[in-house]
C-alpha cells in the first residue's frame, strides 16, 4: 500500500515536471502562424456589417464598396448582377459579396493583401475601414468577415441647413396659422423632395430625402387608425347621441351652472379618451353655446373648460389625442399600456380641473339664471332626440368589439389600426350607410397633414438634426433618469404651448427613443409617458397648442364670442402649470 502511494507520487512529479518543461519551451518559442488551406480556383469573399450613427441608430441607403489591395472590386448584387456598391438596408445592415481568384484569396487570408470597405451616406462623412485578417474565417472556396457596427461621423452639408430652414418655416406657418396646416406641411415636404431631385441629382451634398425614404417614414399604422376612427365617429354622429349627451348633462345638473360645468368636464373627458377630441368638440360645442346663452352666461365659461377637459381626457388612451397615437405607434405601446399607466393620473387631473374651472370662472357661474330651465330643457330634449336607435345599437355593439380588440392587441399582436378598421368597416357593412357620404365625411386634409408631417420629421432624422437634439438633452441628463423625465415632460409642454403639439410630438419621438435606449432604468417607458403628458397637456395653455383648441375657437367666433389668444391663455396657462406640476409628481413617485 505504501509502495503504491509512492509510485503515484513519483508519477505525479514526473507529469508536473514534463508540463513545466513544455510551458517553458512554449514561452520561448514564437506562436506558429496559422496556415491557410489550399484555395479553390475561384473564392467568394463575403463581408457583413452594419452602418450606424454615433447613437447606434441605423443608417439606411448608405453606399458600401469593397477594396482589395487598394483596388475597388466589382460586387455581386442579390440578383447576381455586377455592381460598384451595395446599399445598406433600413436596419443599416449590408452584405458585400465579391468573387476572387484563388491566389488573391490566399493572400487575403494570410494578411499579405489588405481588404477595406468604404461607406458613403448623405449627411455623413465618408468612412473607410480596414478588414484585418484576424476577422476572417475561411473554407476552400469561401472567405467570411463580420466587421460589426461601423460608426459614421456626421457631416454638415448644405442639405442639413436647408432642411432645418424648411422645417422651421413650416413650423411657424402651422403654429401661427399663416397657411392651412395641411398646405404648409405638404408644401414643406414637397420642397424637400424637389431639392433632393433637382440640385441633389447633380451634387450629393444637396440630397435630403429620397421618395423611397419619404414613403418609409410615413407611419401607416397611424394613418389607418385615424381613418378607422373617423369613419366610426361619422356613422355614430348620425344617431344624435352626442346632442342627447348634452341634454342629459343639463337635465342632471337641474340648471345649476356649477353642477353643469362639472358634468360637462367629466363627460367630455371620458368620451375624449375613446373618441377623437376634435370630433367631440365639433359635435358638443354648438349645443354648449345654446345652453350657455339660455342660462345667461358667457359661452366661453363652458367652452374653454370643455376644450381643456377633452385634451386631459384624451391623454388617457392611445386613441384619445393625436400625439398619443404617434407615440404608441413609434414605441409599440398598446392601448392597455396607455390606460394603465396614464389612466389613474388622468382621473386625478380631471377631478382637479373641475375645481380649477370653478375657481377661474366663479364670477361667471354666479350670473347663471335658472328661470329658463324648463324652456331650455324642452328645447334640448327636442334637439337631443336619438334619430336612429337601431343604428345607435349597432354602433354600440361595434364600439365594444373595437375596445375589446384594443385591449387584446398585445395578446393577438394586432396593431391598433387593424382594430379600428375592423370596427369601422364592420359597422359600415352592418349599417350600410352611403359609402360616398362616408368617404366625404373622412377628414382627408388631416390624413394628408399627418403624412406630410412624417416626411418632414423623417428628413430631420435622416440629416441628423434629431440626433443632435437627443445628444444635447442626453449630455444634460447624463445617467440621471429623473432629470431626463423632467426635460422630456417640460420642454415639449412649453413647446406645445406656443406651437401645435402634433408636429412637436413627432419631432421629439426619436429623442425620447434615444434617451430610453441610453439611460439606465428607462426601459419602463417612463420617458414616453412623460412625452405624452408634456405634448398633450402643454397644448392646453394656448389656442394654438392643440387642434381641439383651434376648433373651439372657430365655433366660438361664429357664435359671436371671439376666443382670443390672450383670453384663452388667462385660463389655460395657470391650469396647465398646475396640472403639469401634479403630473411631474406622479411620474416621480410611480416610476
Amino acid at each position: 500500500m505504501h509502495r503504491a502511494r509512492h509510485l503515484i507520487a513519483l508519477s505525479l512529479a514526473l507529469l508536473l515536471t514534463a508540463l513545466g518543461v513544455a510551458g517553458a519551451t512554449g514561452q520561448s518559442q514564437t506562436p506558429p502562424v496559422a496556415q491557410t488551406p489550399p484555395m479553390a480556383e475561384e473564392v467568394t469573399l463575403i463581408v457583413l456589417g452594419r452602418a450606424v450613427n454615433s447613437q447606434g441608430l441605423a443608417i439606411s441607403e448608405a453606399e458600401v464598396s469593397l477594396f482589395v489591395g487598394g483596388e475597388r472590386q466589382p460586387l455581386v448584387s442579390p440578383d447576381g448582377d455586377p455592381v460598384e456598391e451595395i446599399a445598406s438596408e433600413p436596419d443599416g445592415l449590408f452584405r458585400l459579396v465579391v468573387r476572387l481568384p484563388g491566389p488573391v484569396a490566399e493572400a487575403i487570408a494570410s494578411g499579405r493583401r489588405p481588404v477595406a470597405i468604404e461607406i458613403n451616406a448623405h449627411a455623413f462623412r465618408e468612412t473607410r475601414l480596414g478588414v484585418p485578417a484576424r476577422l476572417l474565417a475561411w473554407s476552400s472556396d469561401h472567405l467570411y468577415a463580420d466587421v460589426g457596427e461601423v460608426i459614421m461621423p456626421r457631416a454638415f452639408h448644405p442639405a442639413f441647413f436647408v432642411t432645418l430652414i424648411i422645417f422651421l418655416l413650416t413650423f411657424i406657418a402651422i403654429s401661427f396659422r399663416l397657411l392651412h396646416e395641411t398646405l404648409a406641411a405638404m408644401g414643406g415636404a414637397t420642397l424637400l423632395l424637389a431639392i433632393t431631385y433637382l440640385p441633389g441629382s447633380y451634387d450629393p451634398d444637396w440630397h435630403i430625402i429620397s421618395f423611397e425614404r419619404a414613403m418609409h417614414h410615413i407611419d401607416f399604422d397611424v394613418i389607418f387608425l385615424i381613418l378607422g376612427l373617423m369613419i366610426f365617429v361619422a356613422i355614430t354622429g348620425r344617431t344624435g347621441v352626442f346632442q342627447w349627451m348634452a341634454y342629459t348633462a343639463y337635465r342632471a345638473s337641474r340648471g345649476n351652472a356649477w353642477a353643469l360645468v362639472a358634468i360637462l368636464i367629466l363627460t367630455t373627458a371620458v368620451t375624449s379618451a375613446f373618441l377623437n377630441n376634435v370630433t367631440i368638440m365639433l359635435l358638443i360645442a354648438p349645443v354648449t353655446v345654446e345652453i350657455a346663452l339660455m342660462m345667461g352666461i358667457n359661452p366661453l365659461a363652458l367652452l374653454v373648460p370643455e376644450t381643456l377637459a377633452s385634451n386631459i381626457g384624451g391623454t388617457a388612451t392611445l386613441i384619445g389625442d393625436p400625439p398619443n397615437t404617434l407615440i404608441g405607434s413609434y414605441a409599440h405601446l398598446s392601448f392597455a399600456s396607455f390606460l394603465t399607466n396614464l389612466g389613474p393620473l388622468v382621473i386625478v387631473l380631471t377631478l382637479l380641473f373641475v375645481g380649477i374651472a370653478w375657481f377661474l370662472y366663479r364670477a361667471e357661474y354666479r350670473k347663471a339664471r335658472t328661470n329658463q330651465r324648463e324652456v331650455l330643457e324642452a328645447h334640448l330634449a327636442e334637439a337631443g332626440r336619438i334619430e336612429d336607435p337601431v343604428l345607435l345599437r349597432k354602433a354600440g355593439i361595434m364600439a365594444v368589439v373595437t375596445l375589446v380588440l384594443f385591449f387584446l392587441g398585445d395578446l393577438l399582436q394586432m396593431p391598433p389600426a387593424v382594430a379600428a378598421l375592423i370596427g369601422a368597416v364592420g359597422l359600415m357593412i352592418w349599417a350600410q350607410p352611403s359609402v360616398h357620404d362616408m368617404v366625404q365625411e373622412v377628414d382627408w386634409t388631416t390624413l394628408l397633414f399627418f403624412m406630410s408631417l412624417f416626411i418632414l420629421v423623417g428628413a430631420l432624422e435622416d440629416i441628423g438634426a434629431i440626433q443632435l437634439i437627443a445628444e444635447g438633452i442626453g449630455r444634460v441628463a447624463g445617467d440621471n433618469l429623473s432629470l431626463a423625465v423632467l426635460l422630456i415632460l417640460w420642454i415639449p409642454a412649453l413647446g406645445s404651448a406656443v406651437t401645435e403639439n402634433i408636429p412637436f410630438a413627432a419631432a421629439m419621438l426619436p429623442v425620447a427613443g434615444y434617451l430610453t435606449q441610453t439611460i439606465p432604468g428607462a426601459d419602463n417607458n417612463v420617458i414616453y409617458w412623460a412625452l405624452a403628458l408634456g405634448t398633450d397637456l402643454g397644448g392646453n395653455a394656448t389656442t394654438i397648442g392643440a387642434a381641439a383648441n383651434i376648433v373651439t375657437a372657430g365655433i366660438a367666433e361664429r357664435a359671436g364670442y371671439p376666443l382670443s389668444f390672450k383670453t384663452f391663455a388667462k385660463i389655460g396657462v395657470p391650469a396647465t402649470l398646475l396640472i403639469l406640476v401634479v403630473s411631474t409628481l406622479y411620474l416621480m413617485v410611480r416610476y
